[in-house]
């Protein structure tokens, strides 16, 4: 099994398939300006407490740093890049002033770790970690985002869970304070370190991801971030970015018109259902023998799924539950009973897996989702 950051984790949370590509095809994003943004403020940061004994570097001293450590791939222009180079330099100079006044050396500063959960091995790299008066750390993670974070959002960061669980690991000192830095207006967010519950749940969140990739399911998930640089190999975007030739096995219909068709005939159901289900076949069948999961016309997209329908073997569940003095408790075997249990603390993770492993698709039918194509994803 092949190590896992936070980037990694959270980017199969977002779109399994993006992670495919990102770490498995081992494609290349294109540059964005606001990542290049992101990365030299993080350098500067770095630089300014990466020192081996007080006083933290001068203004002049950084904003040198900064001038030759400027990253600037990916900026839609010229003037993008200057407008982003003017802000930085207001940022880190907020940011020396602030803490000139109460440097500290902190007791780490772009720390790389790496931990076993279960096989499992945890890889990342904390931007700062300070000793707390208490003696307990305090794990500090720079963010460039445009907004301020909610409280809410700092206290379930995964990733802030993921550097305690680490830290904790390595120094075996406990942990008393969180704390995402909001570089653009240079505020500290804090919260009080996870408790154990919370940590062993993002332990088993590891787990769960690792457990997905092991078994090579990567579904495309459509998100906020959708499309992205990789539209034309997505299933849910690949006919609009890149559309596939006609192949040998699929349908002769011009696919763009069959979709506008099939909306506008939908309407009117009740007259035209056998033009409906004529379209709806020819869609269908296009959509299988290109491998696609959306089909774009001019105005709007159909998205295609197979629906399964799934049971329990009836027998196999008896024989699993019997013998443990359950079986009444689902004795008709309702599926909504069973898996009502399931969910359950009476039922241990281990039955769970087994009851699972007896579930079968007994049947699956097409269905399309009418999706109303912006004019922003047009340009």
């Amino acid at each position: 099994m092949r190590p896992l950051s936070y980037s990694q984790i959270d980017q199969y949370q977002s779109c399994p398939l993006k992670y495919r590509f990102l770490y498995i095809d081992g494609l290349k994003p294109l540059a964005k300006g606001y990542f290049s943004f992101g990365t030299t403020l993080h350098d500067c940061a770095e630089y300014f407490f990466r020192v081996k004994v007080p006083p933290p570097p001068s203004l002049e001293n950084l904003m040198e740093y900064y001038r030759l450590h400027w990253r600037s791939e990916g900026y839609e222009s010229a003037e993008a890049e200057e407008n982003y180079r003017q802000l930085g330099g207001k940022i880190l100079a907020d940011f020396q002033r602030i803490h000139s006044a109460d440097f500290h050396m902190p007791l780490a500063v772009e720390h790389p770790y790496t931990v076993n959960l279960d096989g499992v091995k945890l890889t990342g790299k904390i931007d700062r970690v300070d000793k707390l008066p208490s003696g307990e750390l305090c794990i500090i993670d720079y963010k460039s985002n445009k907004d301020l974070f909610s409280a809410e959002y700092v206290q379930n960061n995964l990733q802030l869970s993921l550097y305690q669980l680490a830290v904790e690991q390595i120094w075996f000192l406990p942990v008393g304070e969180l704390c995402l830095y909001h570089l653009r207006s240079n505020t500290a967010m804090r919260c009080p370190a996870r408790s154990k519950e919370v940590i062993a749940d993002a332990r088993n969140l590891v787990l769960g991801v690792a457990e997905k990739i092991e078994k090579a399911i990567f579904p495309a998930c459509e998100n906020s971030f959708c499309p992205c640089d990789f539209a034309h190999l997505c299933p849910l975007y690949r006919h609009k970015y890149a559309p596939p030739p006609q192949l040998p096995q699929a349908p002769p219909v011009d696919i763009s018109h069959a979709v506008e068709e099939y909306v506008e005939l939908q309407s009117r159901k009740g007259e035209i259902e056998a033009r409906i289900d004529t379209l709806k076949e020819a869609i269908i069948e296009y959509c299988r023998a290109n491998s696609l999961g959306r089909v774009f016309g001019s105005e709007h997209a159909l998205s295609y799924k197979e629906v399964l329908w799934t049971a329990y073997n009836n027998k196999a569940v008896r024989d699993l539950l019997e013998p443990l003095g359950l079986w009444n408790q689902v004795s008709s075997l309702d599926k909504t009973l069973l898996e009502e249990y399931l969910e359950t603390d009476a039922c241990g993770q281990e039955l769970k897996k087994r009851i699972l492993a007896l579930k079968e698709v007994i049947s699956s039918s097409p269905r399309l989702y009418v999706k109303q194509v912006s004019k922003d994803q047009d340009n």
